[in-house]
């Protein structure tokens, strides 16, 4: 196929198309509206002799043919988008660009508050978007670029995916004011014994926690699971149960007068990793936002 004979913007609408698995969506992301979009899915569709998407209830799926093809269109955009930019300086206080950061609800909740402060003073035009994510989900999520960058506790990256460690957040017990530990020296055998709340987005009946109990030959009774932070205020407020939450978190759990912190009898922390697709290490839009993130962390 001789590329002077290819539209070379049916590949932009073929990128927007596998970041976003929506017409619409996709649309929008690139500036055209959703019938020029779907003319454009009907010629990539014929160029490619392949269907390319099929739609679910949910989503469309892009088929085999496009997974085949999306990191080859996605490398090459990136190595055009550089060339254009090439020694250009990002000045992020004209910036309207949106910049999209996945993270795991315990690092959203730790950073975030510094971070939207310090981007809205740096960058008052541009968008800040957080989307939940899981460690697991980032290297597929970085090459689909539905964001810019994964921050969660991950590991085992592929070569692609470049990270460096964010922060180490020690874990601490949170529980109502007056309750029964307060009285007492907290041994890990009785922090086994008492009740527990485990915060579990997909719904893990174990955690972190379980498995440095279990090297100690204890067990904890989980009496309780909940699928986001924000549950515990309420459930920890009325109850004798306790959570067992990152540092910073619990900061942001004890702003009420409700509940109070107590040091875990044990050294375990969670560690937040920052990572990024390898063909963004040099854009310098990319550069100042990932240096937003370091300085939220260390703040």
């Amino acid at each position: 196929m001789d590329i002077r004979a290819v539209d070379l913007n049916l590949l932009k609408a073929f990128d927007a198309l596998m970041g976003e698995r929506a017409v619409t969506r996709a649309a929008a992301r690139i500036g055209l509206s959703q019938p020029a979009m779907s003319h454009a899915l009907s010629r990539l569709r014929h160029l490619f002799a392949d269907d390319l998407f099929v739609r679910t209830p949910t989503q469309m799926e892009p088929t085999a043919r496009a997974r085949e093809v999306a990191p080859l269109v996605a490398t090459a955009i990136a190595h055009i988008e550089a060339a254009l930019n090439l020694g250009a300086a990002f000045d992020p206080a004209t910036s309207e660009r949106i910049f999209t950061a996945g993270m795991a609800e315990y690092a959203e909740i730790a950073l975030i508050g510094r971070l939207a402060q310090e981007f809205a003073r740096q960058a008052p035009n541009a968008t800040l978007r957080v989307l939940p994510m899981t460690g697991t989900e980032a290297a597929d999520r970085l090459d689909r670029e539905t964001v810019d960058v994964a921050v969660a506790h991950i590991a085992g990256l592929p070569p692609r995916i470049d990270s460096t460690a964010l922060l180490r957040d020690p874990f601490m017990i949170v529980a109502r004011h007056g309750h029964a530990l307060s009285a007492q020296k907290l041994s890990l055998d009785k922090y086994a014994g008492l009740s527990h709340v485990l915060v579990s987005p997909r719904g893990d009946t174990t955690g972190a926690i379980d498995r440095a109990l279990a090297a100690a030959g204890l067990k904890r009774r989980i009496a309780l699971l909940v699928a986001t932070y924000l549950a515990l205020p309420v459930v920890l407020a009325g109850s004798d149960l306790v959570a067992t939450v990152p540092q910073r978190t619990a900061r942001h759990l004890t702003a009420t007068e409700a509940l109070e912190i107590h040091p875990l009898p044990l050294d375990l922390a969670v560690s937040v990793t920052m990572a990024w697709h390898r063909r963004d290490a040099g854009n310098p839009a990319q550069q100042w936002f990932r240096s937003l993130l370091l300085a939220a962390a260390a703040d």
